[in-house]
């Protein structure tokens, strides 16, 4: 079995108010005269008000369906994950009306996007996503992203992202750095990685550098390893290699070919 380095990794890397269609009485203007009037000293009379469906019958409000704060259109929780964010100088007003707009509709596919985004927020506006996550999660972790990333994702199924997430995840990346949506772009539609579960460490993409296909030497040969040092164990196709922890740790990606296949292994 042979040693190898590993690692090439992209980085460490977004009350409504119930509109209540009120019917205002039309009241009945008092007659016209020559002189005009500074003031009415009665109400008009109630003749003058539209005739009721029932004689007596107490009048009801037409309420219609709920309006959302941000949109004012029917939900639709893509719109507002692109309100959230969109990219390096997305308006704040936006990302506060969308987060609004999410609590109210407990949209819980917006956790991710609120996740993906707090690294962009300014102070304010992260404020407001935590508190948003909070409200759809009924926990409290602060600005402990790995905590929140870890109780939402152990529920994946709840906190399924938006269908249009791949995209909005590809083209904010492609702003600060378009290799990153290089790499992407082909998992949007069929990448069997979960893209919840790519997240940008801060690091342009080979910003530290991986391990491209790198030699290999035989276990008596690595002179370098102490013998308890770790590796990580890989066997494809029959065929069988040991990448040292310490050397994955430095590089944190390696490519290399096992057994035939390309691999890719991230640490």
């Amino acid at each position: 079995m042979s040693l190898s380095p590993i690692i090439s990794r992209w980085g460490g890397m977004l009350v409504v108010a119930l509109t209540v269609a009120a019917f205002i009485t039309a009241c009945g203007q008092p007659a016209r005269s020559d002189e005009p009037s500074l003031a009415l000293t009665e109400p008009p009379p109630a003749t003058d008000a539209p005739p009721t469906a029932e004689s007596g019958a107490t009048a009801t409000l037409a309420i219609q369906a709920p309006a959302t704060p941000y949109s004012q259109q029917p939900y639709d929780p893509n719109r507002t994950m692109y309100g959230i964010w969109d990219g390096l100088g997305h308006d704040p007003g936006d990302s506060l009306a969308a987060l609004e707009d999410t609590v109210f509709h407990n949209d819980k596919s917006q956790a991710y996007v609120i996740l993906e985004a707090l690294k962009f927020f300014n102070l304010d506006v992260a404020r407001a996503g935590l508190d948003t996550l909070t409200e759809l999660t009924g926990q409290d972790f602060d600005f402990d992203r790995r905590r929140w990333r870890e109780f939402v994702g152990a529920r994946e199924e709840e906190y399924a992202p938006p269908s249009d997430y791949g995209r909005w995840k590809v083209n904010g990346l492609a702003i600060i750095d378009p290799d990153m949506a290089a790499l992407l772009e082909p998992g949007i539609e069929r990448s069997r990685v979960n893209l919840t579960e790519v997240v940008w460490g801060g690091v342009r993409v080979d910003g530290i550098p991986p391990l491209e296909h790198p030699p290999h030497v035989l276990p008596e040969q690595a002179t370098y390893l102490w013998p308890g040092d770790r590796v990580f164990g890989v066997s494809i196709n029959g065929e069988h290699r040991a990448y040292p922890l310490r050397v994955m740790n430095a590089h944190e990606l390696a490519n290399d070919t096992l057994g035939g296949e390309p691999i890719s292994l991230v640490y």
